[in-house]
């Protein structure tokens, strides 16, 4: 009798072994197949990324262009700081002289508005308008006539006495 329920035991061992196998392969497969969504999941993700970067860079050249062909090429506190930036090509050092911009430390956003980025770094909204309309003017009053802004002289050193 011992014998016969050791068979049955070592009987229901093998079953179980198989069908612990059995459930292990399919884990790997199901884990497979996750991997594979995962990566195309990743993948559709940084498409969308890729894209949505895309309609932005477009979006404000549009804007860009909209106003320059309006003859304003003045800028605007609602303007974003990418298109600030597509506006003349100095604005970089406009926005690097009132530390946005430029280091890690204080880097903007593209997409955020000037007011936004201003507010968010504590930064002199009118103080910043008023640089970067002079250096359109600026860029104006030099130009050449076909509508794209001229190269100013810059000065590197700000000196501020109290």
């Amino acid at each position: 009798m011992a014998a016969i329920v050791a068979w049955v035991a070592l009987a229901v061992a093998a079953v179980a072994l198989g069908f612990v196998w059995k459930l292990n392969s399919e884990l790997t497969t199901a884990a497979r197949r996750l991997d594979r969504y995962n990566k195309a999941l990743f993948d559709a993700n940084d498409e969308l990324r890729r894209l949505r970067e895309e309609v932005e860079e477009e979006t404000a050249r549009t804007r860009v262009a909209l106003r320059q062909q309006q003859g304003a090429i003045a800028f605007a506190p609602e303007m974003t700081v990418r298109e600030v930036l597509m506006t003349h090509p100095q604005a970089e050092q406009v926005l690097a002289s009132f530390h946005m911009g430029g280091c890690s430390h204080c880097a903007v956003e593209p997409n955020d508005r000037l007011v936004d980025a201003c507010q968010e770094h504590g930064v002199d909204l009118q103080a910043m308008m008023g640089n970067l309309n002079l250096l359109a003017q600026a860029g104006q009053q030099s130009g050449s006539g076909n509508g794209a802004p001229q190269l100013v002289k810059l000065p590197n050193v700000a000196l501020e006495f109290e």
